[in-house]
């Protein structure tokens, strides 16, 4: 997919714009502002290279506490290796071949919304089941059989444990444990959390819930006991966009009985706490929506003013600024402040420090220019966020657990993330992992690395 629209012409801004190769996402010179308000530079358009992605329109804003509207997902769209309507043509990204697999369109009878890209049932509360045949072309009677064989007697059979689940998308995840709870009375997150332990029963435990009971827990647990995980809770919470936000929000309730956004705040205080109050509140215009050169102009000058044009920072305005943008309006600033000054993320570093510092070089690094043309908007980042969960003395497990379940959901992503990571650190994301971890830990996460 073209950065720039078929009808960028020669303008007042210096240097033609010309479309961009595969290795960059500017042209030559990146953007200049503009000097005559009458001739906009290019608009980028923010998506991943595969010609078949669609960003899912956003949900309406809740209404009456917690009771969404929750819409189909496009007929064209491919999430998590499920397909409604007619199966898409071959995705293609950088260096990789995926096919998405063949499925059948979804059943009306059940509620599916999106979440980060991937389609789930609706939240109805947490252990109860979803309604219908959410996963139409999967049937979960032969590998509930197979878990109940590999789960039943002294010991367990880890790796038919492994061959059942480690390749199955977000619906027919929740069709299985939908079913295994009505044919055994028990839930598969039970069973299978009494017959596993270490880091390979964590692995089952967060790809059986799916993405979005599986980001609840991961709020909880970055909030729950002593202290925060304010890493955590920014991978959790930082990309989503605004229904995102509200989807967990609910689930989060519903299986707590707790408020997610008060929790965040009671948890947390001073400029932290201002900080992610504002991630949580924030509602930044669409992706899709066209870039205001003019805004970035006055975002660049309001940023210099804000850190290396005084002595000392006023943070809620780097916060504000760095929060309330989408990420085309984030790539372009990037590039021009980067242009008329130094490298924002260099800046930032410098100015800030701590938790702060952490999660605003988390998003400002999800939007940055440098490869997302090529690989799509945070792949970069998320390909360094794994290596990052296996660099130095040992391995820094249960990042590196949370990070594969989270990325792996959006299929196609996933695969930009794994070229990402190959084309950064030669080597192959499956090779780095293998040789960092062990046993039926090592041939889980190998096996869902895979996809097969």
């Amino acid at each position: 997919m073209s950065y720039y629209p078929s009808n960028h012409q020669n303008s007042d801004y210096g240097a033609p714009f010309a479309p961009p190769n595969n290795q960059g996402y500017y042209p030559p010179g990146g953007f200049n502002l503009p000097q005559s308000p009458g001739n906009p530079p290019p608009i980028p358009s923010y998506s991943y290279p595969a010609s078949n992605y669609q960003p899912h329109p956003p949900l309406p804003p809740f209404h009456n506490g917690y009771a969404p509207t929750y819409l189909p997902p496009p007929a064209s769209q491919s999430h998590g290796g499920y397909t409604p309507g007619p199966p898409p043509s071959q995705s293609t990204y950088p260096g990789v071949s995926y096919q998405t697999p063949q499925y059948s369109h979804y059943q009306n009878q059940a509620s599916i919304i999106q979440y980060r890209n991937t389609p789930v049932p609706a939240p109805v509360g947490y252990d109860l089941p979803p309604l219908g045949d959410i996963a139409a072309g999967y049937d979960p009677s032969m590998d509930i059989d197979k878990i109940r064989k590999a789960t039943k007697g002294i010991g367990t059979d880890e790796t038919a444990l492994i061959a059942v689940l480690a390749h199955l998308g977000s619906l027919p995840i929740a069709s299985l444990s939908a079913a295994f709870k009505a044919r055994t009375g028990k839930t598969l997150v039970e069973v299978l959390d009494s017959e596993t332990s270490g880091y390979f029963g964590e692995t089952l435990h967060g790809l059986v819930q799916g993405p979005l009971w599986h980001d609840a827990e991961l709020a909880r647990s970055a909030i729950q006991g002593a202290g925060t995980d304010e890493l955590l809770l920014t991978e959790v919470i930082a990309d989503l966009t605004p229904s995102d936000r509200q989807n967990l929000f609910m689930a989060y309730r519903m299986r707590y009985g707790r408020d997610l956004q008060a929790d965040i705040r009671n948890d947390l205080s001073a400029k932290t706490e201002r900080l992610f109050t504002m991630m949580i509140s924030s509602n930044p215009p669409p992706d899709n929506v066209a870039v205001n050169f003019q805004q970035v102009e006055h975002d660049v000058k309001a940023l210099y003013k804000a850190g290396q044009g005084k002595i000392g920072t006023d943070e809620i305005t780097f916060c504000d600024i760095i929060i309330n943008r989408s990420k085309p309006h984030l790539a372009a600033l990037c590039d021009a402040y980067g242009r008329k000054y130094k490298s924002l993320t260099k800046v930032i570093k410098s100015e800030f420090s701590g938790h702060m510092r952490q999660t605003l070089l988390f998003i400002l690094e999800g939007a940055k220019p440098k490869h997302s043309m090529e690989f799509g908007p945070g792949v970069w980042r998320d390909a360094k966020m794994l290596e990052k969960s296996m660099k130095g003395l040992g391995t820094k497990d249960k990042q590196l657990v949370r990070r594969i379940i989270r990325y792996h959901w959006d299929r196609p992503r996933f695969e930009a993330i794994k070229a990402a990571y190959q084309k950064k650190y030669r080597k192959s994301l499956e090779g780095r992992i293998a040789g960092e971890t062990s046993g039926d830990y090592k041939k889980l996460l190998v096996a869902i690395v895979k996809g097969i």
